[in-house]
């Protein structure tokens, strides 16, 4: 019976048969990334509120472009800037009562984190 199938067909029902299977470790795949949702500890994001002097003196915080978080503090005294350098992942810039630096989470997450905790 195997000698009679035309060996296109067959390559072409393989091919198919592959094809399907991809598609549906694709679909598999894709379905457990987007229910893969990022959090960011806790923990890391209270040394980063008590590194700027507590949530009393953050006055607001930004993403900006580049990825770079900007947080607006009261004042300038109460930060801890060694800890602050030693949570981010790329230089502390600090103009005007503004602190400008990256970390090694995603930027968006951390400036949600710390927006829902101040």
């Amino acid at each position: 019976m195997i000698n009679s199938i035309n060996p296109g067909v067959l390559v072409a029902v393989i091919a198919a048969v592959i094809v399907v299977i991809l598609l549906i470790a694709l679909l598999i795949f894709l379905k457990k990334c987007k229910n893969t949702k990022i959090k960011i500890d806790d923990e890391y994001i209270d040394e980063l509120l008590m590194a700027f002097g507590g949530k009393e003196n953050i006055k607001g915080v930004k993403t900006e472009n580049g990825g770079r978080v900007a947080i607006e503090v009261n004042d300038l005294d109460l930060l801890d800037n060694e800890k602050i350098k030693s949570l981010a992942t790329s230089g502390v810039f600090i103009t005007g009562n503004v602190v400008k630096t990256l970390y090694r989470e995603d930027s968006q997450l951390v400036t949600k984190a710390m927006e829902e905790r101040i």
